[in-house]
């Protein structure tokens, strides 16, 4: 008997939501994408706060067309407070209206093969021709009080210096920890490294991506003989579905 999409485990993405309209936009591109991927499941998005449906309203939707087991899945790079705590919460008290439904709950993205892979394409996206050994990599992650999440940009960081062989590669923070990315950005100007590539560690648009890049424009001025490179953020990018893709597979393998 062929399976129809209600009697396979329906899949939410979970993002956090975002005032920018681009973020937005670039969340619903990426549930097409992971859509795609799975034409046989029912994939959608919810979301934390700011965009509509909520989490709590998706899964309720879902639910009312007669699916009764969920693939949660949330689209984030971090394990922080949204994945390990704001999420859960919602998912347990849904469970407690509902009893008879089924909640699997799979892991952030964190730096598999492909959230490299797009690092480095991102990078590699606004790389003059030229020596390598003539540029120097900023990862710019967000910062957080969690030594756990800080550290995932110091292990990018390392991961893009073995992939591209850059002169130098080393990471800041635009926010919490430390080096700031203004800081990190005046170093490199008196650095003797020609170029510049910054690369914003966010996967969507939105208020962190305008500060970083106003701040690196900033630096431009100030230190005008250098080139300052501003790499896109991650975004829907393909091999970030495929992340996401990956992170669905091991939440409820026995469906793959």
């Amino acid at each position: 008997m062929t399976k129809t999409k209600k009697s396979l485990p329906a899949i939410l993405l979970c993002g956090h939501g975002s005032r920018s309209t681009e973020a937005a936009t670039e969340f619903q591109c990426l549930t097409d994408k992971v859509q795609k991927k799975m034409p046989a499941h029912h994939v959608t998005g919810g979301f934390l706060e700011f965009n509509q449906p909520t989490i709590k309203d998706a899964l309720q939707k879902i639910y009312d067309q007669g699916i009764k087991e969920i693939i949660v899945q949330p689209v984030t790079l971090y394990n922080a407070g949204h994945t390990k705590k704001d999420i859960p919460e919602i998912l347990a008290l849904f469970q407690k209206n509902h009893p008879d439904v089924q909640l699997h709950y799979g892991l952030s993205l964190g730096l598999g093969p492909s959230v490299i892979k797009t690092a480095v394409n991102a990078v590699e996206s606004v790389m003059p021709d030229g020596d390598r050994e003539d540029f120097k990599l900023l990862v710019v992650g967000r910062g957080a009080k969690d030594r756990a999440i800080s550290d995932q940009t110091i292990k990018l960081c390392q991961k893009l210096h073995e992939n591209l062989a850059f002169g130098d590669s080393r990471y800041c923070y635009s926010f919490e920890n430390t080096p700031l990315l203004n800081s990190a950005l005046g170093q490199a100007a008196l650095s003797h490294y020609h170029h510049v590539v910054i690369l914003p560690f966010l996967l969507f648009s939105g208020r962190l991506l305008s500060d970083i890049r106003a701040e690196v424009d900033i630096a431009a001025q100030k230190y005008p003989a250098f080139t300052f490179h501003k790499a896109p953020h991650l975004g829907p990018h393909d091999f970030i579905a495929d992340a996401v893709f990956d992170r669905i597979k091991d939440a409820m393998p026995q469906c793959f």
